[in-house]
């Protein structure tokens, strides 16, 4: 080989080496380690090639015109070369919290480094209620006696229609995310001690409320678990509410000649309405299908709601709640969940509470509801059924602590649950049904009127239309009792549309 052809030889590799340096530095560029300095050394690398001998003129001005280029292209792509940009989600030269792609499933958007998502519901249904049999006084119970004449609505269901947004990023090896859920039953409301959740006013010129159930914000690790800190679902009952059927339909539609915000599905029919509560919250990671929670909650009082109860408004420490969750799924379609939770509070008497002013208690005097409960949902191909039951002392009935003492300020006991089954045919068509009950144990010195229990009977059928859109109807068949055995039942027929998205 001649000296000549060594050159020659040896000028191409270079050429090739500085090729190949070249792109290195322009990739390093891109992910921000490669910085202004250290793009000037390939110029400076240039000249002392060509200086050498080594580059032929031809090789020099290609590789220099190509370099000159390039540096110009970045240019172009941004005008802070020393912010760190990426290629992987973005266009090249594009800095990171700058684009926007949409979401791999569901509906939303990523944007830079942040997803968000936006889910919801549409729901009303036509509910057309009968007059009720039984002229019995229950008071506390979810029925009224003495109902003359039919009623007909257009109203929300059980799950009022609702747009929830929800925010999540990682940020120092941390999993955030941010959800703020808002809910409207769509009917006039009557603004009182509930607030949304009041009867309704079937007058014109009137307004739907505006329920912001939700906002919360979530901090966790795969490793640690999840923090939560916010406005959300309660714990106790939380699992026996979310599987109730009636949740893409309606149950029983109280107050239906004046419609609130929502029916009442399954509440006071065999669980205890789990509410929405400033919580804070741990849960910990997946253990073999096993999740544990545990939260300390701002209270809620004791509450007189037959008139023949105690009110107890002091609480001078958090309400604390737990659940325990087992999910296994053994194939693809058959799937087994159980669960546990309970809760306690403290309630403390306040001067012009009702159980001082009767001459139940002294101020201060304090009394301890607690509550336990166990369910299971078993799924196996087209066949869905579960069992559920609670116990609580100082709980009330249907709603978190009402009715839970008496005026002597003595806790009273309560118990209930419901089973559920159903049948899918070919995906699309659900038949099943359901009973439930939720009793009251009165104490000595109540009066006979005093709430017993609330039962149902609730059959249903559900057509899946759409991957949206689902229609349900529903027959409801209703039982309120006092403890003197006296009863009022009643009827009604619910058909309408769940929207989801």
């Amino acid at each position: 080989m001649t000296k000549k052809t060594r050159a020659r030889g040896r000028g191409s590799c270079v050429f090739a080496f500085c090729i190949g340096l070249m792109s290195l530095g322009d990739a390093g560029f891109q992910t921000g380690f490669i910085t202004k300095a250290k793009a000037d050394t390939t110029d400076q690398l240039l000249d002392q090639l060509r200086a050498k001998g080594i580059l032929t003129k031809t090789e020099y001005h290609t590789l220099k015109d190509r370099h000159i280029r390039e540096k110009q292209e970045r240019a172009k792509a941004t005008t802070v070369p020393s912010r760190r940009v990426v290629t992987k989600d973005g266009a090249p030269g594009i800095p990171s919290d700058r684009y926007v792609t949409r979401l791999k499933d569901g509906i939303g958007v990523r944007i830079g480094e942040v997803d968000l998502r936006l889910t919801g519901v549409l729901s009303f249904f036509a509910t057309q209620g009968f007059k009720t049999s039984g002229n019995a006084t229950v008071a506390g119970g979810l029925l009224a006696p003495n109902v003359t004449n039919n009623s007909s609505a257009i109203r929300a269901g059980y799950l009022p229609s609702n747009l929830v947004t929800n925010l999540t990023t990682r940020q120092e090896g941390l999993d955030l995310s941010f959800t703020l859920g808002l809910y409207t039953g769509g009917n006039n409301v009557s603004v009182g001690k509930f607030n949304a959740n009041n009867g309704g006013t079937a007058t014109a010129l009137g307004t739907p409320g505006i329920d912001l159930r939700q906002v919360f914000g979530t901090i966790g690790t795969p490793e640690f678990g999840v923090v939560k800190i916010g406005r959300d679902l309660g714990l106790f009952a939380a699992d026996g509410v979310l599987n109730d059927a009636t949740i893409p339909g309606a149950g029983f539609f109280s107050g239906n000649a004046a419609p609130g915000d929502a029916t009442l599905g399954r509440v006071g029919f065999g669980y205890f309405y789990m509410d929405w509560l400033p919580q804070i919250t741990y849960t910990t990671p997946d253990l073999d299908g096993f999740l544990f929670s545990v939260g300390v909650f701002s209270p809620l009082q004791q509450f007189d709601y037959s008139g023949f109860s105690g009110d107890m408004t002091g609480h001078d420490q958090p309400g604390l709640q737990w659940r325990l969750k087992y999910v296994k799924a053994f194939s693809d379609d058959t799937k087994f969940m159980a669960w546990s939770s309970g809760m306690t509070q403290q309630h403390r008497a306040e001067l012009n509470d009702n159980v001082v002013t009767s001459g139940g208690v002294a101020p201060g005097a304090k009394v301890r509801s607690t509550a336990i409960d166990i369910g299971a949902r078993l799924d196996t191909g087209p066949v869905s059924l579960l069992a559920y039951g609670y116990y609580g002392q100082g709980m009330g009935s249907t709603f978190l602590f009402f009715d839970g003492v008496t005026r002597t300020g003595q806790t009273r006991n309560s118990y209930g649950g419901y089973a559920q089954a159903s049948y899918t045919f070919a995906n699309r068509f659900s038949v099943g049904g359901s009973w439930g009950i939720s009793l009251l144990n009165a104490d000595y010195g109540d009066p006979t009127t005093l709430l017993r229990s609330n039962s149902s009977t609730i059959g249903f059928a559900r057509y899946k239309l759409t991957d949206w859109v689902s229609l349900q109807g529903e027959f409801i068949h209703v039982i309120s009792r006092n403890q003197a055995g006296g009863t009022v039942s009643g009827n009604g027929f619910v058909l309408g549309t769940f929207m989801s998205f």
